[in-house]
């Protein structure tokens, strides 16, 4: 099976929000973020990329260009351990560092394998958030 890793389109929007939905923790209730905030995110205020399998989407990354918030990075429970993750992380790095950025920011569940995978990839602790979740930052290399 060959995987691309490319720029998520409208077109991917089920398929985000089905990987979403699957995840196993960091869950999201349905609803709670609408088709209209994940295109802003998409194509106004940052950019997504998906890996696309040929016949599904296998993981998804979205990151915000004007705050440095990395606002989403999830992978389909039935594709996790192939390093899919680290590649939508590194691209979206890539292309955040390149829009001028010097540190990036993410809240995600207390100890959850999100939390161990960020703090093995340089995210380090910069305290909680306001519902209690940790919060990470990245400083530009």
């Amino acid at each position: 099976m060959t995987t691309v890793l490319r720029q998520a389109l409208r077109p991917d929007i089920p398929e985000i929000w089905r990987v979403r939905y699957a995840v196993l923790e960091n869950t999201l209730t349905p609803g709670k973020i609408s088709d209209v905030d994940l295109i802003q995110h998409l194509e106004e205020v940052g950019r997504g990329w998906v890996i696309d399998t040929g016949t599904t989407i296998a993981g998804f990354s979205i990151g915000n260009a004007q705050t440095g918030n990395i606002w989403a990075l999830f992978v389909d429970p039935l594709h996790e351990g192939k390093g899919y993750g680290r590649r939508l992380h590194d691209e979206m790095l890539r292309w955040l560092w390149a829009q001028g950025l010097r540190k990036l920011w993410l809240t995600t569940g207390a100890g959850t394998r999100a939390q161990r995978f960020y703090e093995r990839n340089g995210w380090q602790s910069a305290g909680v958030d306001e519902d209690g979740d940790p919060r990470f930052e990245l400083l530009a290399p």
